[in-house]
């Protein structure tokens, strides 16, 4: 494969002053970009798409960048921005729960690294055997020809953390005068980070930043008002069959793609309907019909299912089909459940029974 190189650096021979200046210039106009409030950079995404090209443009050997805010106490999330020269014109992101820091599998991350210890990380992947490497994430970019990676906290405000990572491949990989210059990031472009995250906290605190679909904390708002309100209402929860494999193996943006996929067939299933669809947390989404029979219900029910399976999104690591499939849980608020939350442990108690049936099917409890 044929990677995009960046920009030539001035030759060897140049003043060091001169041959820096360009990364210089671009990281003041950075700086300037980061804390110049609603009139300058109106989003994350677009702070990170700028801090590539100008990066890029000033002659840093720039092939990877992320952006990240770690949560650092519980229930708060987190969000992480990817650019890559190879998708030039592209910034991806994705949510970061709580729970990611603490999952067994996860604990042996760069972003742990970053949130526990607030050091800097720097690898020189060129000179380091595989077996050297502790983390799988960058065992994996030695493979695809990394030279060099630098990890580095921007800036923690006691609940959130941002940070910085940046990878190359050019041999030799970051001068020291290239580090000199980012150190400069420290500080002034976090706080303004972090000012922006809090600032789209508050709009998704309703909603989940990945689907746009209302959050767990949404529904569960709207189902009190309805028991409330004495409505007819039944739950379905959906959970990903292995999801936890597909993810490993295709990684958090494939697995990310799957789960927008997934939300698009649950607003199909929606449209011109009474039906509510919510990301009730992770691989598990939720959709309340108001005023539906437990046999309606049902039939919604197979029909997301099905859907899923027409996506035939391949899941090779699957035990069990070849296709990404979905199991639901089924459960109709009764006259004697004491809150709309019983509903809610019974439609879990299906999801548990679906997977000990072996997945890809319906229970209703």
């Amino acid at each position: 494969m044929t990677h995009p190189q960046p920009p030539p650096l001035p030759p060897p021979g140049v003043n060091p002053e001169a041959r820096i200046g360009a990364i210089r210039t671009a990281i003041d106009h950075l700086l300037a970009e980061a804390s110049a409030g609603n009139s300058g950079i109106s989003s994350l995404d677009d702070l990170t798409a700028k801090a590539a090209r100008l990066l890029v443009g000033g002659g840093l050997p720039l092939d990877r960048l992320s952006l990240s805010v770690i949560p650092l106490q519980p229930g708060h999330d987190g969000v992480q921005f990817w650019w890559e020269l190879e998708h030039i014109d592209a910034v991806r992101s994705f949510h970061r729960t709580a729970d990611f820091f603490v999952e067994e599998q996860r604990r042996n991350t760069v972003l742990n690294h970053i949130r526990d210890t607030g050091e800097p990380l720097r690898l020189r992947l060129e000179s380091l055997p595989i077996e050297a490497i502790s983390f799988d994430f960058l065992v994996k970019l030695k493979r695809e020809g990394f030279t060099d990676y630098l990890a580095m906290s921007l800036f923690a405000d006691g609940t959130y953390q941002a940070a910085l990572t940046l990878a190359t491949r050019r041999g030799g990989g970051f001068r020291g005068s290239d580090l000199q210059e980012l150190q400069r990031l420290v500080g002034s472009m976090g706080l303004a980070v972090l000012a922006r995250y809090r600032e789209r906290a508050i709009l998704n605190t309703w909603s989940d930043p990945l689907t746009g679909l209302i959050n767990r904390r949404r529904l569960e708002q709207r189902l009190t008002e309805a028991f409330t309100a004495k409505l007819e209402i039944s739950l379905l929860l959906f959970n990903l069959d292995e999801f936890s494999a597909y993810n490993g193996q295709f990684g958090n943006f494939c697995a990310d793609d799957c789960l927008m996929a997934v939300s698009r067939v649950l607003l199909a299933a929606s449209s011109g309907k009474t039906y509510l669809p919510a990301r009730f947390g992770g691989d598990i989404f939720a959709l309340v019909l108001a005023g539906a029979q437990a046999g309606e219900a049902e039939a919604i029910g197979r029909q997301v299912m099905a859907q899923v399976l027409a996506l035939r999104l391949a899941h090779p690591g699957s035990s069990r089909s070849p296709f990404i499939t979905v199991r639901v849980g089924l459960a109709v608020l009764a006259p004697d459940d004491a809150s709309s939350m019983a509903m809610v442990t019974r439609a879990q108690d299906g999801l548990t029974a679906a997977k000990a049936a072996g997945g890809n099917c319906l229970i209703r409890a």
